[in-house]
């Protein structure tokens, strides 16, 4: 189907959207909890547990959202209501004030709010094959402004009280809502069954890869929950830990802008492969010393153990799931990495941590080690395919 408008636009519109979004995304990640504990008085257990609801709702929420794009084929309009549902969840904080209320709006708020990165991913794989433009170069856009409010409003809360931070999230999320306006209007093929979920996962392949994808995914839970209190618990400063925080966005960055003449020519499977043992490589240094120059050095690992993992398995998608079931199938993904995944492997380094530290990250190494398996054994299966089923696609379909 031809494109409502010029490739340019398309861009800048998909461009706005991903900038305003991942904008929200960043002070709600990095900031809100602080939110949480200055302007709400919740203690570390309560913010967990309150933080627990936006993933819970997510990983249940993701895919029914995805699905209801597959049968409606217009992700644009999808994308216009959840970032205004969004901003109404948002506002919810603003009168939640108990743990109970704060948890029901946090899982509200990630009924709607998490389910449209799948969805933008989708929508932006699609102008980008239509409108011949780089969907990685068009992905660090997210990136790059994720980087610049974590920089940004970690420097301005130096000097300003945390009640700042849930209009900064506000401010973000109701400037995703104007960015919808922009949107391009690429329509994809209506799903032929009534339930693509329940196609999809009923197809042995794509289960793996969803668990080849969690397993590597998911390793890096630890590190995000726990690498800065081991730091900083080890000596290292608040100030140096943000830069090795910011160092890993940076490298993502880079392997985003980059990925299209680089890794992107690799199979997916490969390209998962090298994001897993980036992955294993990078937890093995992070467990084994907290050493800075050691540290500063791992960081950039990032760029495999997140991005070439992240694209790998998009593109697997791309060239396994029917254009009418992608939405669905990027919704599934979405719950697998950032709801199972990070949920399993999170609960298993904190216990892990709490008895040994730094041997948690070697637990990761080996989550991420299952997802390399699990991505060999894909590519063993797409290699085995009889010839006349994988002729109308590519020898390298996995």
């Amino acid at each position: 189907m031809v494109p409502d408008r010029s490739p340019l636009r398309s861009w800048l519109g998909l461009a706005a959207f991903y900038a305003a979004s991942f904008a929200a995304l960043a002070v709600y990640m990095q900031f809100l909890p602080l939110w949480l504990r200055d302007e709400r008085g919740l203690t570390p257990g309560q913010i967990a547990l309150v933080l627990s609801a936006q993933t819970i709702g997510r990983t249940l929420a993701g895919p029914l959202w995805s699905q209801h794009v597959d049968r409606r084929g217009a992700p644009r309009a999808v994308l216009r209501w959840l970032a205004l549902l969004s901003f109404g969840g948002g506002l919810g904080f603003l009168v939640a004030e108990s743990v109970p209320a704060l948890w029901c709006t946090a899982f509200l708020f990630g009924c709607v709010y998490s389910p449209m990165h799948a969805i933008l991913d989708s929508l932006a794989l699609l102008g980008a094959r239509r409108g011949g433009y780089a969907y990685g170069r068009l992905r660090v856009v997210g990136s790059l402004f994720f980087l610049l409010v974590i920089l940004g409003v970690g420097f301005w809360l130096d000097h300003v009280t945390a009640a700042v931070v849930l209009w900064l999230l506000l401010a973000g999320l109701l400037t995703t809502v104007l960015a919808g306006a922009g949107l391009p209007d690429e329509r994809s093929p209506l799903a032929l069954g009534k339930a693509p979920m329940a196609q999809l996962l009923r197809t042995r392949s794509f289960v793996w890869l969803l668990v080849a994808s969690a397993a590597i995914q998911g390793s890096h839970a630890t590190y995000y929950n726990l690498s800065t209190a081991h730091w900083t618990a080890h000596g290292i400063d608040k100030g140096t830990a943000g830069v090795l925080w910011a160092e890993g966005v940076l490298a993502e960055i880079v392997m985003f802008f980059f990925a299209r003449a680089s890794v992107e020519r690799l199979r997916p499977t490969t390209m998962m492969v090298l994001g897993g043992l980036g992955a294993a490589v990078r937890w093995g240094v992070v467990g084994a010393t907290t050493d800075t120059g050691w540290l500063l050095a791992s960081n950039w690992l990032h760029a495999l153990s997140f991005s070439c993992t992240y694209l790998g398995a998009l593109r697997a998608l791309e060239r396994r799931v029917p254009e009418a079931q992608r939405a669905t199938a990027q919704g599934l993904l979405g719950a697998a990495n950032s709801g199972v995944g990070m949920v399993v492997c999170g609960l298993c380094g904190g216990y892990v941590y709490e008895r040994a530290e730094g041997l948690a990250f070697f637990v990761m190494a080996a989550f991420a080690l299952l997802g390399v398996f699990l991505a060999l054994l894909l590519r063993r299966a797409a290699d085995r395919a009889p010839a006349a089923a994988t002729a109308p696609a590519s020898a390298n379909a996995e």
